[in-house]
């Protein structure tokens, strides 16, 4: 009994002494100051730069600068670490201790603007914010990252006019089309007097042509469709500003004439005995697309065939449903049994014309009736 009140008493000084421990508050993160820059108005076709000089003891711990972060389409951002004789080195954004700054270097992000690469249109003032992202050496997953802000503003002043568009966006363009876009150039008014040519372009799929008139230029711009898929160039016309071109950002999508969606391929299951009835075949169906039509579609069936070249037209039922567009929906669906796998190709063409057709993969797979 004794022994078990000794006991008690051991137990009630331990965590007497344990309870008046207090572990050591985890160090606080101090708010790190945004670092601002103001460009002022930059001619359009002209590029800035400027150095955000960070004082790293901010931070309170041995820090790695990973990378920066600048949200602007015509800017970027690059980090330094420049010591004092002048030299600069990059780093790789990796968390290890060779990008560290030493005590002779300062910690540097470079904001380059090239404002060539915006919209040939006037730009008020504007902030555009950003961070530079740091990780303790001590963080051994990422979890300690901090991010220090800077801002930077700016505006552009834009020495000439462009209507109704200064970018040019051609949008689908069916394989067989040749599209046109017409952009007027004019100085503004505090350049009135503006000459323009020549014009280029950077991709040879747009042919360019400037036709100079009284008060304005007229840019006509037409599209050669290549490879299918999205395609992106620049056009530049020159002036006779000193050193100064318009450049307009061009894309385009070249898609077929007659596209089917979601894929030029149909399969479904049928019976073997029969044909089926209309209620079956509600749901084989594709999406088909004339990209060249004007307000509707319409397309009819050209013909079904094997591969050993034989006609199935009669072995099937195609109909063909109105659709928002200039689309039409398809429904297949047999008009007798196929005990075994057929496999053939179903072609469409426009209801009206046969100089474009479109080839679909076609497979029926017998089904067994219960």
């Amino acid at each position: 009994m004794a022994s078990m009140r000794r006991a008690v008493g051991f137990l009630a000084i331990l965590c007497s002494v344990l309870g008046c421990r207090k572990d050591p508050a985890p160090p606080v993160a101090v708010e790190l100051p945004v670092l601002r820059h103001d460009f002022g108005v930059i001619p359009h076709g002209a590029s800035r730069d400027h150095d955000f000089v960070f004082d790293a003891k901010l931070l309170g711990k041995p820090c790695v600068p990973l990378r920066a972060q600048f949200d602007c389409s015509c800017g970027r951002a690059v980090v330094l670490l420049r010591h004092r004789n002048g030299n600069e080195r990059a780093i790789d954004g990796a968390p290890h201790a060779d990008n560290l700054p030493t005590e002779d270097e300062q910690l540097v992000v470079r904001i380059l603007i090239d404002t060539a690469l915006k919209e040939a249109v006037d730009l008020p003032p504007t902030t555009v914010n950003g961070h530079l992202l740091l990780q303790p050496t001590d963080d051994r997953d990422g979890t300690g990252r901090r991010q220090w802000p800077l801002q930077v503003r700016y505006g552009v002043d834009c020495p000439v006019e462009l209507r109704p568009f200064a970018t040019l966006d051609f949008e689908a363009v069916p394989q067989s089309a040749r599209p046109e876009l017409l952009v007027a150039l004019r100085g503004d008014d505090a350049h009135p007097g503006v000459v323009f040519g020549p014009a280029e372009s950077s991709d040879p799929a747009l042919t360019v042509a400037l036709e100079p008139g009284a008060d304005r230029t007229l840019l006509r711009v037409r599209c050669t469709p290549g490879e299918l898929g999205n395609q992106r160039a620049v056009v530049r016309v020159g002036t006779n500003l000193p050193g100064y071109q318009v450049h307009l950002g061009a894309t385009w999508k070249v898609v077929p004439d007659l596209e089917a969606k979601p894929l030029a391929k149909l399969g479904f299951h049928a019976p073997t005995d029969r044909g089926q009835r209309p209620d079956e075949g509600q749901n084989q169906f594709l999406v088909l697309v004339d990209h060249r039509a004007g307000d509707a579609a319409e397309f009819a069936l050209a013909e079904i065939v094997d591969a050993q070249g034989r006609d199935l037209r009669s072995a099937f039922d195609v109909q063909f449903a109105p659709a928002p567009g200039r689309q039409q929906r398809m429904f297949v669906r047999t008009t007798r049994g196929f005990p075994t796998d057929c496999r053939a190709q179903l072609v469409v063409r426009r209801a009206h014309e046969d100089d474009a057709r479109l080839t679909i993969e076609l497979a029926v797979f017998p089904r067994k009736e219960p």
